[in-house]
């Protein structure tokens, strides 16, 4: 690129050079021929400017050629220098463009996360919306009803009072005989709720009462039965079992059954030792056995502690069968009990007779007797409510008033 630059130059100069020589000759053709002499003067001149411009020209064009030379050097650096910075400062664009773009996706998952939680949020607030409306909804009946009860209330009197209280008992008498079978708790409920009905004094009560004395007839004709009472009964034999005696063998059975080994090493004369075995073999024809029951050894400590806790879990059995109604269960229980007592704990010991005696009445007990529910009372008692409310007036407004 620089030596097109040169030549270019250096033509210009040459054409330029030709152009005043030329212009030059027809200055001097054209001039007026009227003095020779100024003529060859001004040929020689115009001679020796053609010489010295000739000389001064190559020193012309190679200046002018250094010139270009130089400045094409300085286009070309600065050409250069300028695409690098160009480069750099593409790149430098590109890297903050990568920025932006990851900054961008950085807010936009920024955003979406946002709006997730966004949606979170009221869908909570949703669901807590639609509970609130709820529990309003569920408030404002229950003070419906709350204002229906007061209203019930400022319009009832003492009469209503006691009936209602009469009601309650005869209720509560049900549920003892149900639950319980405590016929004497249940007659003493009978009984509060009909003098209840005698002091109001009032012609309506004549069934209901008629009613109560029918039910509280049937369940004095019943044998009382003590739930309470016959479960601490249990309670108390379970504690009593491990404290029970055990039964012990005869000196027979332990002289019987001592080893032969200790026999053998004891030093004894022949005489004496022949003398004890025929002792021994008269006293063998001779058994004493008491209560006609195989005697039996004293249990080892473990085997005694699983006899007591196999007892008392029978007795846990039979509280539980008590309770429930369940007669079977029950007098199943009370039967292995009394027989490990009788096989294994001394029958004669005053501690054993009192566990037996207490035992046995347990047995002769019906874990669910047959007790008659007074029914007859609690419908008469429902539709005596019914009367009272449809002829009792209700009260004025004077009335409320003073109230």
């Amino acid at each position: 690129m620089t030596d097109k630059n040169d030549k270019a130059l250096t033509d210009n100069t040459e054409n330029s050079v030709d152009t005043t020589s030329l212009e030059s000759a027809k200055e001097n053709s054209s001039a007026p021929t009227g003095d020779a002499a100024s003529a060859s003067v001004t040929s020689q001149q115009n001679t020796n400017a053609s010489s010295t411009n000739s000389k001064a020209l190559p020193a012309v064009a190679l200046l002018f050629g250094v010139a270009a030379l130089g400045l094409s050097g300085w286009q070309f650096y600065q050409s250069q220098y300028s695409g690098s910075q160009a480069l750099t400062d593409a790149q430098n664009q590109v890297i903050a463009l990568e920025q932006k773009v990851e900054r961008l996706n950085r807010s936009v998952e920024s955003n979406s996360t946002t709006a997730q939680q966004l949606g979170d949020m009221n869908s909570t607030l949703s669901a807590a919306k639609a509970q609130s409306d709820e529990l309003k909804a569920q408030t404002e009946q229950a003070l419906v009803d709350l204002s229906s009860k007061i209203n019930k209330l400022n319009n009832a009197d003492k009469n209503d009072w006691l009936l209602a209280e009469a009601e309650y008992l005869i209720r509560l008498s049900n549920q003892r005989l149900l639950l319980e079978k405590d016929t004497k708790s249940s007659l003493s409920l009978l009984e509060s709720a009909d003098n209840i009905l005698a002091g109001l004094e009032d012609p309506l009560m004549f069934e209901t009462r008629k009613a109560i004395a029918q039910d509280m007839q049937a369940l004095k004709s019943v044998a009382s039965f003590d739930l309470e009472g016959r479960y601490l009964q249990l309670s108390a034999l379970y504690e009593q079992v491990a404290k029970l005696p055990q039964r012990e063998p005869s000196k027979q059975w332990q002289e019987q059954q001592e080893p032969e080994a200790e026999a053998a090493q004891t030093s004894r004369s022949a005489l004496k030792q022949l003398f004890n075995e025929a002792w021994q073999g008269l006293k063998s024809l001779v058994v004493i056995n008491y209560n006609h029951k195989p005697i039996k050894p004293l249990l080892p400590p473990a085997e005694y502690q699983e006899l007591v806790t196999g007892i008392q879990i029978q007795l846990d059995v039979a509280q539980v069968a008590l309770l429930k109604a369940e007669p079977a269960i029950y007098e199943k229980s009370l039967s292995r009990v009394a027989e490990a007592v009788n096989q294994h704990f001394d029958t004669t010991s005053q501690a054993t007779i009192a566990f037996m005696t207490t035992l046995t009445s347990l047995q002769q007990v019906n874990p669910n007797p047959d007790v008659p529910m007074p029914r007859a009372s609690l419908q008469a008692m429902r539709n005596l409510m019914q009367n009272w409310k449809a002829t009792t007036p209700a009260p004025s407004k004077q009335g409320d008033n003073a109230l």
